[in-house]
Formats: structure tokens, sequence, C-alpha cells
């Protein structure tokens, strides 16, 4: 989204707020953006002294927001959900400042909810979403990089291609169930080349097991490709969260979705359960989900490719590659002052007429 806005508006400032301890002290400063964070935690199944800690450090992180947005005085405040959104977004109302979300999930999160009627704009990934917020939200799709979605079909190859990930840190259940099936995928003729991300936590033993796999395998603790990945990938193993399946849609990748049980309002469940019912996935929760399980699910697809080609072609009618383009016409409006009302993206002739 940040690029879409700088491509648009080379001269633009563009900085991000996010928490001490995320995986954005990492990217976006990699990404080639300034980022300023905040010491912040979540409340949600908390105990007690931890929310009331996390409440207070809300509120400082509120007050730091202030006092730098009364320094920079932004044009344009956008909240993505999370832990800064909240601090951020309220800051910038209290200042007058122009104020959007972007809500990636089918059922939006907590925060989002909670912002939805006080902002200025709402972009929703999809009509369900809107329906949660009450009505509330312009239907965009969920952004991705451009090269996701200029990735073409599976390269022709002997054996399938596998690509294993459970997010940006991994996923422990994941990497379990995927070492214990390494003696059943061996049985696979040919066995399929298998690309592994498993966090850095579970690399060393998740590697120790691929040692009996007789395929080509690759295990990593964190891929930093994930377009060239996807892009000679022939079937997924992933989370659900809402990026990974916009990224999903955009390359056209058939998945075996494991939804991370824990995560809020059990929205990566029902982000899967849209994807399954779309016929771009097939969905086993975390809770059955075993090494012969998922090695049964991997075979299956892998011995039906015109199976894959059918729910690859799915999964890229999900996709809305224009997503980043249309949310920056929000934008756009906004800091015209054209604010779309809800449920209407704005118009071409306003997009064009932004200075």
């Amino acid at each position: 989204m940040a690029d879409e806005l700088k491509r648009r508006h080379p001269d633009a400032a563009i900085a991000f707020v996010g928490g001490r301890r995320g995986l954005e002290t990492k990217l976006v400063p990699a990404a080639g953006y300034p980022l300023r964070t905040m010491p912040l935690s979540g409340i949600k199944g908390a105990s007690v002294a931890a929310r009331a800690a996390a409440a207070i450090a809300a509120a400082l992180a509120t007050v730091r927001c202030l006092a730098w947005m009364v320094r920079d005085r932004p044009d344009l405040t956008i909240g993505v959900g999370g832990y800064a959104s909240g601090p951020a977004v309220l800051a910038a109302r209290l200042l007058g400042v122009r104020t959007m979300v972007m809500e990636q999930n089918h059922f939006p999160g907590a925060v989002n909810r909670h912002l939805a009627p006080r902002v200025d704009a709402v972009c929703v990934p999809s009509e369900a979403a809107r329906a949660r917020l009450g009505g509330r939200g312009i239907v965009t799709g969920n952004p991705v990089r451009r090269e996701f979605a200029s990735i073409g079909p599976p390269p022709a190859a002997s054996e399938a291609s596998l690509l294993v990930f459970g997010g940006s840190r991994g996923a422990s259940s994941i990497n379990r169930a995927a070492s214990d099936a390494i003696p059943l995928l061996a049985r696979i003729s040919p066995p399929p080349r298998i690309v592994h991300q498993t966090g850095e936590a579970d690399e060393a033993y998740v590697s120790a097991a691929y040692r009996a796999y007789p395929g080509p395998h690759e295990v990593r603790a964190f891929l930093d490709d994930m377009p060239a990945r996807l892009a000679a990938a022939d079937l997924v193993v992933s989370r659900a969260g809402a990026t990974t399946l916009a990224e999903l849609a955009a390359a056209g990748r058939p998945a075996i979705l494991v939804p991370y049980p824990f995560a809020a309002d059990d929205h990566q469940r029902l982000n899967a359960e849209a994807v399954e019912e779309a016929g771009a996935a097939v969905v086993l929760l975390d809770r059955d989900l075993d090494g012969s399980r998922l090695a049964e699910a991997v075979a299956s697809l892998v011995a039906d490719p015109v199976r894959r080609r059918a729910m690859g072609a799915a999964a890229r009618r999900l996709a809305r590659t224009d997503a980043a383009s249309l949310i920056a016409d929000v934008a756009d409006a906004l800091l015209k002052g054209c604010a779309p009302s809800a449920g209407d993206a704005p118009s071409k002739k306003e997009a064009r007429d932004v200075p």
C-alpha cells in the first residue's frame, strides 16, 4: 500500500508506527520506510494484570503518537489493525487529521471494529466483512505486492513442488505434522520437491527430520523471496492469515490451509472456510492435524493435477489484483476532502483530479 501511494506521490513522506517486538522491526526498514516503535501488547485472553499493563501502554502510546503528529502534522493516517493502530488513529482523530482503516479479514478484528464508526473511510476485503461492520466499508480486496500478480502457472517438472510455511515465525503444529509426514510423503513416486519455512525456533529439529527424506528439499527459518517460492510451487501448506490468502489468490495457487486456532475471534478459520467454499483450498483444522492426515491430503492433490489446476483457477478468481490501487483511490479522495460514502469507491474522475 505504501509503495502504491509512493508511486502516485513521489514526494510524499510515509512513515510506519508499530510495536517494538513485531516483525515490522525487520520488514519495514528493509522496504525502505522509517518505523517508529512503541512498547505494546495485546489484551485478548491476558490476565487482569497484563490487561491493565497493556491499557496503560496504549494510553502512553497515544500520547506519544500525539507528540509525533503535532510535530510532523500528517495529512492522512491509515490504520491496519493491530496494537499500534488504535493509539495512532485515535491521536490523529484528536488532532483532526483525516483517518481511514484497512481490514484484512472477513471477520474484522477488535481494533478495527472499534475504529470503523469513528474514521473517515474503511476498506474491507469482502461483503462479509462489510456486513460485520454494520454495512460500513468499501470493498477493495486485500493489497499484495505486484510481484504476486505476475506469477504464472507452475513450471513443468517430473515431481510436484510443495511449499510449506506457517507465517513469518513458522507454525509448530504444521512443523510437527510435516516432520511426521516425511516417511509417508517419501512413498509418493516421485517424491515431491519440498521447501519448508519453519521459523527460527523449530528449524533445527525439522531439518533433522528431513535427513530421511529422499526427495529434493530445502528447510529455512525464514523465506524473504515468497513471490519466487510461490511461482515454483504446485501446492502450498500454510496458515490462513488474510495477507497469505491474498497472495495465494494473486498467484493462483491451490492450498491446504491450517487456520491458527488462537487467532482473534477465530478469524483464520473463517478466512480459510471462505476460500474452501470457493473451491481453492482444503482446510485441515489444527486440532485434527497430524502427519497422517497431512500426508493424505498432500498425496491426494499431488496425484490429481487436474484438481490442482481447478483449485488454482478458483484461487485466481478470488484475487483482487487492483486492491492497492482501489485503496489508494480512497486515500487520494480523503486527501482531497472527497470522502466516499460507505459502500462506494471513489470515482475515476476523483482519482484523476487529485493533485
